[in-house]
């Protein structure tokens, strides 16, 4: 039992009383003697509960069969798509381009009049480091389909 949960008996003197009655009562069972009072018979019927084998004629290959009728668990690697995540991502990546062609359009001529060799593969480190991301995003995915 975690420490925030456990009962300081020294501090909660009810909660300590509760807890003898009920040892008491578990006691008293097992001894064979008569409940004392109305709350030693309900922690009696408590305890029987709990003592009770409540376990059914299962076979015993249950848990295997029954893991076997389910299937596999799905992981997010196997688990199917549904087509409205499909479309939802198809749109919101036009919306993506879209909006990047518009800004282009808009801002564009600003950009590429003050600065045309900062848009050249061979003059812009960032551009190589984005086509490695994306060289080693798709290297992996298919090493992954190819291997998996």
């Amino acid at each position: 039992m975690s420490k925030r949960r456990d009962i300081d008996f020294f501090k909660n003197p009810a909660a300590a009383r509760e807890w003898q009655a009920q040892e008491a009562a578990m006691h008293a069972a097992r001894q064979g003697r008569a409940p004392a009072d109305a709350r030693d018979a309900a922690y009696r019927r408590i305890d029987q509960a709990l003592r009770a084998d409540d376990a059914i004629d299962l076979p015993a290959d249950f848990a295997d069969r029954l893991a076997a009728k389910a299937g596999p668990v799905p992981t997010a690697a196997t688990a199917p798509e549904t087509g409205l995540e499909k479309q939802l991502t198809r749109l919101l990546l036009a919306a993506l381009v879209i909006a990047g062609l518009v800004v282009a359009v808009l801002e564009g001529g600003s950009w590429f009049s003050s600065d045309p060799a900062a848009w050249s593969v061979a003059g812009n480190p960032w551009v190589l480091a984005l086509l490695a991301c994306l060289g080693a995003s798709q290297g992996a995915e298919w090493l992954r389909r190819r291997l998996g």
